[in-house]
């Protein structure tokens, strides 16, 4: 009887049920960019925070790509491959048809960010499904970007 404590304990802590949910949009996006931020010297894992679809599309870029690097080449909820955050402002989401919106603004080693993610409510959370962004003449999709071919 003493052993039935610690299977069920087991079992929880292996459920993925129990990983983390964001009851608001802007919830996931400070988790995200909490991993960039000191203390952190790297975010963790982001699978928890995407969405099926894109964390489908990102492990599928992984195997087509193999050991090369695939797409997108940069890290896109920064926009750049090294970063330094300051001046982060997440913006009041939009609400449309199940999905929101939200506007994130930051510096990034002084040079201003503007990126948009589109985020859907999936498995009784928010998850991020899209981002865009824009720094001068530079403009990029996720989605897009995961689904044209490899370079």
């Amino acid at each position: 009887m003493r052993l039935l404590p610690v299977v069920l304990a087991l079992s929880f802590a292996a459920s993925p049920a129990l990983a983390e949910t964001y009851s608001t949009p802007q919830a996931v996006i400070e988790a995200l960019y909490a991993g960039y931020l000191p203390p952190n010297d790297f975010p963790s894992s982001q699978r928890e925070l995407q969405s099926d679809r894109l964390n489908a599309l990102f492990d599928k870029d992984a195997e087509e790509a193999g050991e090369d690097m695939g797409r997108p080449g940069f890290d896109v909820y920064v926009n750049a491959q090294d970063y330094e955050i300051g001046k982060l402002v997440i913006r009041e989401p939009y609400f449309l048809g199940g999905k929101a919106a939200v506007h994130v603004t930051f510096e990034n080693f002084g040079t201003p960010q503007n990126l948009g993610f589109l985020l859907v409510n999936e498995n009784g959370g928010w998850k991020i499904d899209n981002v865009w962004g824009k720094i001068e003449d530079f403009t990029y999709d996720l989605l897009d970007i995961l689904q044209e071919p490899l370079p």
